[in-house]
């Protein structure tokens, strides 16, 4: 026969495991992150416009998708072609990305690329 009870053993050795894992060694854990610019500079089509498009757009205006037929994202002339419309949507009339949001330093860098004149590719 056992000199502790399993229900014993248990809750000790639960204790230990959550004793072992300290507050500390949690805020320690970063998610990789690349440094974040100020909102507004060294926006290109490149780094910034095609992968929040990517991100944001693409699911529903990339080719063959259900919104091709107004606007389709696929590359830095067709958002050229269509910087107005994309502009007045997402920037003027916030109507866009339907169903989901863009942070305010986003819409704040969007705009610096529009007010560039789209051309810093």
């Amino acid at each position: 026969m056992l000199k502790y009870p399993i229900t014993t053993i248990a809750i000790a050795f639960v204790y230990l495991l959550l004793a072992c894992c300290s507050k500390k060694q949690a805020e320690e854990i970063k998610p990789d992150q690349p440094p974040t610019e100020k909102p507004g500079t060294n926006v290109s089509f490149a780094s910034f416009v095609q992968p929040l498009l990517q991100t944001k757009c693409a699911g529903c205006h990339a080719p063959g998708r259900s919104a091709a037929a107004i606007w389709s994202f696929n590359g830095y002339t067709s958002v050229t072609a269509n910087a107005d419309r994309i502009k007045d949507a997402v920037l003027v009339k916030k109507s866009m990305p339907l169903g989901g949001t863009i942070t305010a330093s986003d819409l704040q860098s969007l705009q610096a690329w529009f007010d560039q004149g789209t051309l810093n590719n």
